[in-house]
């Protein structure tokens, strides 16, 4: 293998002989760390993501469009486990994109903080649901130390690019008996497994590929003990994904894997399925839920939420 200055986030190894590609067939260069098992992008072919412009006024358009309802009650599942281990407490969002989540916490009890660094997202975390949220970088915000009860990444150290800089800030902003919950696209999943270089969650947006046992050591190594593991499968984004790539496809004719599509264009989509009589969508819901579990159940899912605590020494 011919790439050079690789770097793993995870276990620090840097020699190239220690490093294998993975999935050579997919859309995105990946290199898996034979010392730890962790697959990402290597350092040196990453594209530049402008973060702080991520999401334009066109996306926006149409997410103000969209049912909160729906999202809202998505995220009540999160809340539910959440309560599991936290029932109320300081908690701070880390990535808080449209801020759906943070909103449905701060309505479930919870005192609401958190960071983004999209200037379309925040505007409307902060503007349309009114919460309290800072605009930037997580890795250059002041922190407050032992303060919260609760951190959350839902989707976010997937795209950071030193994850265990993240994990070890977050560890210290928690009190000693904090929890950290996180939600990252799942490489050894059994979808994972079945598409392989089809898998849609292979961006180039998602640097790190995490395993059960590669989440598991970057907790570990950042200060916290796992507590549970749960697969998620996320309708959503299964339909934004797979269901609206395969339809394009099919009415273009077209064989190839890579179709183009905005983010309106998916979050249109998604509105479709949403914005129906609420009578078919309380149903639609019930069903959603009902099928969530079952998959959750039978672990067949995309992606992991993993909770641990801090551990104090």
């Amino acid at each position: 293998m011919k790439v050079k200055n690789i770097f793993c986030e995870i276990c620090s190894e840097d020699k190239i002989e220690n490093f294998t590609q993975f999935l050579p067939n997919a859309k995105v260069k990946l290199v898996k760390c034979n010392s730890c098992g962790f697959v990402f992008i290597p350092q040196n072919t990453r594209n530049k993501i402008e973060y702080s412009n991520y999401r334009d006024e066109e996306v926006l358009k149409s997410v103000r469009a969209a049912n909160n309802y729906v999202r809202f009650r998505r995220h009540k599942l999160r809340i539910k486990l959440i309560k599991k281990f936290k029932n109320s407490g300081n908690l701070f969002d880390i990535g808080v994109g449209w801020g759906h989540f943070a909103y449905t916490a701060k309505k479930m009890g919870f005192d609401v903080d958190g960071i983004e660094i999209s200037e379309t997202m925040h505007h409307y975390a902060t503007n349309d649901l009114n919460l309290r949220i800072e605009k930037g970088s997580f890795y250059e915000i002041p922190i407050k130390e032992n303060f919260y009860d609760i951190i959350t990444l839902w989707d976010v150290l997937e795209h950071l690019e030193k994850p265990l800089e993240v994990l070890k800030k977050a560890n210290r902003m928690l009190k000693d008996d904090g929890i950290i919950v996180i939600q990252v696209p799942q490489i050894d999943s059994k979808v994972a497994k079945i598409q392989k270089e089809k898998w849609p969650m292979l961006s180039v947006e998602h640097i790190n590929y995490f395993s059960k046992s590669t989440i598991k050591l970057a907790l570990e190594k950042s200060g916290f003990k796992i507590l549970k593991f749960k697969t998620s499968y996320e309708l959503k984004l299964f339909l934004m994904f797979t269901v609206l790539p395969l339809l394009k496809r099919k009415k273009n004719k077209s064989t190839n894997i890579e179709v183009s599509i905005s983010g309106s264009e998916r979050q249109n989509f998604f509105n479709k399925f949403t914005n129906i009589p609420k009578p078919i969508l309380l149903l639609g819901l019930f069903v959603h839920d009902v099928v969530y579990y079952l998959l959750s159940w039978i672990n067949f899912g995309e992606e992991i939420i993993v909770i641990a605590r801090k551990q104090v020494i």
